[in-house]
């Protein structure tokens, strides 16, 4: 088994301990903050991994699908979306087949 090790030099450790707290305090801060939202279009987007969750497969199976045309994407920003209706549309027939 191996062990991570971490070495502190040169710190005292009141003022370590000062700075965890801190920081805990901190992320408690930024955890309490609203959470960035798509933009209000009227449409219901939803990410990768919702869409993965909503057919039961994979983030990779879901970005195969995008590759292949069977769902669209959409980039907002840095971030891939797709729009609720047409993934709902995709879980019906595509095609003549069934997209599962």
């Amino acid at each position: 088994m191996t062990k991570n090790v971490i070495q502190i030099e040169n710190i005292e450790a009141t003022e370590l301990l000062t700075r965890l707290d801190k920081l805990e305090g901190a992320i408690s801060a930024l955890s309490n903050q609203p959470q960035p939202t798509t933009p209000d279009t009227g449409t219901d987007y939803i990410t990768r991994k919702e869409v993965a969750r909503l057919f039961r497969v994979s983030v990779v199976t879901v970005h195969d699908w995008t590759n292949k045309g069977i769902l669209t994407a959409y980039k907002i920003g840095n971030k891939v979306f797709y729009k609720r209706p047409e993934v709902e549309n995709a879980l019906v027939q595509k095609g003549g087949k069934y997209v599962r």
